[in-house]
C-alpha cells in the first residue's frame, strides 16, 4: 500500500513538471506581435474626410443662422408695424401674438443647436469608425497585429477659464498618456492618410447592367 502511495506521489509531479515544461515551451515558441502606431492628430488634420465634413457642418450651421435672422427681422418689422396701429385693443393682440411667436422661435432655436450638437457628435463618430476601419485594413496589409495611437508628444491644453489649477490639469493629461515612445519604422500615420483621401478621390463606377432583348 505504501509502494501504491509513492508511486502514484511520483506520476502526479511527474505530470505537473511535463505540465510546466510545455506551458514555458508554448511561452517561448510564441512569435512576437508586430506592432504600428499613428498619430492621430496628423491624420484629422490632412485627411479630406475631415475637411469635407466640417464643410458641411459649416452649411448647417450658416443656414441656421440665416433663417434665425429672417425669422428675427420679420417679428421686429411686425412688431413695428403694431406701433402705427390706432386701436388699443388690435395693437395689444397683435403685439401678444409677437410675443407668442418669440417665445416660439426661441424654442424653435433651442431645439435645432441640440440638434446640430447631435448631428456634430455623430459626423465625428462615424469620422473615428471610418479611422478604425482603414487602419484595421491597412495593418492586415502590412502585417501588423495592434496599431497604438502615439501620444507621447502632443501638446498640453491648458484652459485658463476653467476652475480647476493648471498644474492639476496637466496632471490629468499626465496621467491619460499611454505611448510615451513609438518607432518612425513602425509609423504607418502618412500611410493611413494617404490612404484615406485616395479613397476620397478615387470615382466609384457604378455596376452596368444588361437589359433583356425585347
Amino acid at each position: 500500500m505504501r509502494h501504491t502511495s509513492i508511486f502514484i506521489a511520483i506520476l502526479i509531479a511527474a505530470t505537473c513538471v511535463a505540465g510546466s515544461a510545455a506551458f514555458t515551451a508554448g511561452r517561448l515558441s510564441a512569435s512576437p506581435s508586430a506592432v504600428a502606431n499613428v498619430d492621430i492628430r496628423r491624420i484629422l488634420d490632412k485627411i479630406q474626410q475631415r475637411g469635407e465634413m466640417e464643410i458641411e457642418l459649416t452649411q448647417m450651421a450658416n443656414k441656421f443662422e440665416i433663417e434665425l435672422k429672417t425669422r428675427k427681422e420679420q417679428i421686429e418689422a411686425r412688431a413695428r408695424e403694431s406701433d402705427a396701429i390706432t386701436d388699443p385693443n388690435e395693437r395689444q393682440t397683435m403685439r401678444d401674438g409677437l410675443a407668442l411667436e418669440q417665445l416660439q422661435l426661441k424654442e424653435w432655436a433651442s431645439t435645432k443647436q441640440v440638434e446640430a450638437d447631435r448631428e456634430q457628435a455623430l459626423r465625428w463618430e462615424g469620422l473615428y469608425r471610418t479611422i478604425v476601419a482603414e487602419a484595421d485594413k491597412l495593418a492586415q496589409s502590412e502585417g501588423y497585429q495592434y496599431v497604438f495611437v502615439y501620444d507621447g508628444t502632443a501638446e498640453f491644453q491648458r484652459d485658463r477659464r476653467s476652475q480647476m489649477p493648471l498644474s492639476q490639469q496637466v496632471i490629468e493629461q499626465i496621467s491619460r498618456r499611454r505611448v510615451l515612445f513609438a518607432a518612425k519604422a513602425d509609423d504607418l500615420t502618412e500611410k493611413l492618410i494617404l490612404r484615406m483621401n485616395n479613397a476620397r478621390t478615387t470615382p466609384t463606377v457604378a455596376p452596368t447592367t444588361t437589359s433583356a432583348n425585347p
